[in-house]
């Protein structure tokens, strides 16, 4: 008797794109070697991650880059994910990530890109992927990053009179600072005992 063997995502995939006529998944390599022929120098890092392939660029080329990952066939990235951000602290900045999914070629891809602390500015790709509308306004609100050319930039999340953005790491914790500690602090000794 024959026994079935499940095949891997990648033999599964393959199948997929053999039967209807879809496209290739890139390695991190390939895609690497397409990016720099087409933007340079811009392109400052590219890597593969759980999978994923991750492309780092500078955020002048961040919107030509994404446009070009939608575009051109052999990358194919129809769907937008998600667009978030990270707070590395004042010394390294913003990340603003995008993850983007290939429905035709089944990759991922994730563009990342570096803002300084003080001028968090990068340009939409709200035009591109209307999921990142939602998107953009809320890392605009979570962390200050200003999407230039964002056709909504009003908040989503918090109400209007609310000031600040919380999850950067300046932001400071409202409770800590309207209620102070409750009880002593360790290692001081009570006086009347």
């Amino acid at each position: 008797m024959e026994r079935f063997s499940p095949l891997s995502p990648d033999e599964a995939a393959s199948g997929l794109r053999a039967r209807f006529g879809a496209g290739r998944r890139l390695s991190a390599d390939e895609a690497a070697a397409r990016l720099r022929a087409r933007f340079g120098d811009s392109v400052l890092d590219v890597v593969e991650q759980h999978g994923h392939i991750v492309v780092t660029v500078t955020r002048e080329r961040y919107h030509d880059l994404c446009r070009f990952l939608r575009d051109e066939p052999e990358f194919g990235c129809d769907f937008a994910d998600l667009t978030s951000g990270v707070d590395w602290g004042q010394e390294r900045g913003f990340e603003v990530v995008t993850h983007l999914f290939s429905t035709t070629n089944h990759h991922n891809i994730r563009v990342k890109v570096m803002l300084p602390h003080d001028d968090a500015v990068v340009a939409t790709v709200s035009d591109l992927w209307a999921t990142c509308d939602w998107h953009e306004r809320e890392t605009a609100e979570m962390f200050g990053v200003r999407f230039q050319g964002h056709p909504q930039p009003v908040k989503l999340l918090l109400s209007e009179p609310f000031e600040g953005h919380p999850l950067r790491k300046d932001f400071a914790l409202m409770t800590r600072e309207a209620k102070p500690w409750p009880g002593a602090v360790e290692g001081e000794e009570d006086e009347d005992e």
